[in-house]
């Protein structure tokens, strides 16, 4: 079994690997379900990226296995219109 602590390092390991954007930071973190597995479902945010229009930053949702650690999923994650 895992941590919070250890889930948001193998999200933002996996986000580094993946996307290579930084700076990576933590903006939600939660238990929840995935596919039948108790997983951490970590939301993670980036800055907007240069020669682009966009000025909002990007947010990624990260479903860690909670037992084994192991990444599942990675998903855009949509905010709400403030």
């Amino acid at each position: 079994m895992i941590d919070a602590k250890q889930a948001v390092q193998v999200a933002k390991e996996k986000a580094a690997e993946m996307l290579n954007q930084f700076p990576i930071n933590l903006e939600e973190l939660e238990r929840d379900s995935y596919q039948g597995r108790d997983v951490w479902s970590v939301t993670l945010s980036f800055p907007p990226q240069q020669n682009t229009l966009r000025f909002d930053p990007q947010y990624k949702r990260f479903t860690i296995d909670a037992e084994t650690g192991e990444f599942l999923a990675m998903k855009i994650r949509e905010v709400a219109s403030r």
